[in-house]
Formats: structure tokens, sequence, C-alpha cells
């Protein structure tokens, strides 16, 4: 149990950590929008099946707090859709973890976080129209090459390190 924690801790750490490269590594928003959420979807990959569902899902809380913190998500209202949007990835890769399959958890994940965001963006009056557009384009596209990328990148990963 004690090992357990510490190991969550320590992932959750990691994650918290690599999500902050942002702020120190200057990329333009696009490239970090690719690589730190390549790397956030391997963290995620990595919690789920070395420490489980149940840190997987915590981590799946907190970081989108740390985004909307530095600046990474525009309103506090998407930080629910994010965590409904990462929960769905970490349930789905739990529930598929082999072959083709776990690529569903990206897809699940962007279906899930598009509808969240149309419904949420029908309820705000943007000054810009263009902003809505990509507000849900950062929702559903993004999500599924980087969640793709990121089951990859923990695969390899998890056979370099032998874990």
């Amino acid at each position: 149990m004690a090992k357990n924690i510490a190991q969550g801790a320590l992932l959750i750490g990691i994650a918290v950590v690599l999500q902050s490269l942002r702020l120190i590594i200057p990329l333009p928003l696009q490239a970090s929008t690719f690589i730190i959420g390549t790397l956030i979807h391997m963290m995620l990959t990595l919690t789920v099946k070395l420490n489980g569902l149940t840190t997987a899902i915590v981590l799946s809380c907190i970081l989108p707090m740390f985004a909307y913190a530095q600046g990474q998500l525009m309103l506090p209202l998407l930080i629910p859709v994010v965590v409904l949007g990462n929960t769905i990835f970490v349930i789905f890769l739990k529930q598929f973890n082999q072959g083709w399959q776990q690529f569903l958890a990206p897809i699940a994940k962007a279906l899930v976080m598009g509808i969240s965001a149309y419904i949420l963006i029908s309820f705000i009056q943007f000054p810009k129209p263009q902003m809505a557009k990509l507000l849900l384009f950062a929702m559903t596209v993004p999500q599924i090459i980087t969640g793709i990328a990121g089951i990859l990148l923990a695969k390899t990963v998890q056979k370099r390190l032998k874990i």
C-alpha cells in the first residue's frame, strides 16, 4: 500500500513537472500544445498502467487546474471539461488496454470534450466568433493526436525502462 502511494505521488509529480515545461521552454503555442499534450497523455497512460485507475483519475483532476494556472486553458469553466475528458481517457485505457482498442481512449476523450465544450460555448458570448471555433478545435483534434502519440510514447518508455 505504501509503495503504491509513493509510486502514485511520484507519477503525479513527474506529470506536473512535465506540464510545467511550457513555463521554462519558450515554444510557440501549437508546438507547446502538441509536445506537452503528448507528454501528459504519456503520463496518464503510464499512471493507469503502473499505478491503477484511482491514481490516474486523481491525476486527471489535478492537471487541468495546473493548465489553467499556467494560462493554457482560456476559461476556468473548461477545467471540468478537461477533467471529464482525462477521466474518460484513463477509464477507456483501463478497459481497452490491448492492441488497436487502446486508441479508442483519445477518440472518446475528444468526443466528450468536444460535446462538452460545444455546450459550454453555447452559453458564452465571445468577442470574436473565431475564439469559439478555436476553443472547440483545441478540445478535439489535438486531443486525438496527442492522445495517440502519448500512448505510443508510453509504450516506448515502458519497453526502455522494462516496466
